[in-house]
């Protein structure tokens, strides 16, 4: 029986019904060869359904994986080559988690991972007017560029999460 709070197994989706899938959920055994033969609730529906054929066997995991492309190397048979990989830039990922108060949630956008260097020498590079333009001051400006280029002669991190850095990498990056 399956309760609140126990433990229960969970097949993969093999076969479509009505056009949803079918996902086994039984109680927990340690005999796992026998819930293939009795019946089971679908996750997705709540119906009790019992059969064989509502479970991926082992041979046909195998042969999917067998048959599977291989997208690290070039070709299709025998020895293959190595696929080489040519980036256009390094970007520093980190502990993203740190920050997460700052992120907007927002699903409809993908997430983008900031260039630090990049923005930092594109910000030092900006003129006085283009920043005018953004709705940033002379005087803020000119203090934020300050500070930019000082940590990077410095090499140290820099924090584009202040008001005025956000709003120059909302420009930036669109």
């Amino acid at each position: 029986m399956i309760k609140p709070f126990n433990f229960f197994l969970v097949g993969f989706q093999t076969i479509e019904e009505n056009n949803k899938t079918v996902k086994p959920l039984a109680p927990f055994t340690k005999d796992y060869q026998r819930i293939v033969y009795e019946a089971f609730l679908d996750y997705e529906t709540g119906e009790t359904k019992k059969g064989l054929h509502y479970f991926k066997s082992l041979s046909r995991t195998i042969m999917q994986y067998a048959n599977h492309p291989e997208s690290k190397f070039d070709g299709n048979v025998g020895i293959l080559e190595r696929r080489h990989v040519h980036s256009d830039s390094v970007i520093y990922i980190g502990k993203e988690a740190n920050n997460i108060d700052e992120q907007e949630l927002d699903v409809e956008k993908p997430q983008v991972f900031i260039n630090e260097k990049w923005v930092a020498k594109e910000v030092v590079n900006l003129s006085q007017k283009v920043a005018e333009e953004w709705g940033i001051d002379r005087k803020t400006f000119q203090k934020t560029k300050k500070a930019i280029r000082e940590a990077l002669e410095k090499g140290e991190k820099i924090n584009l999460f202040t008001p005025t850095r956000k709003r120059l990498l909302e420009h930036l990056y669109l």
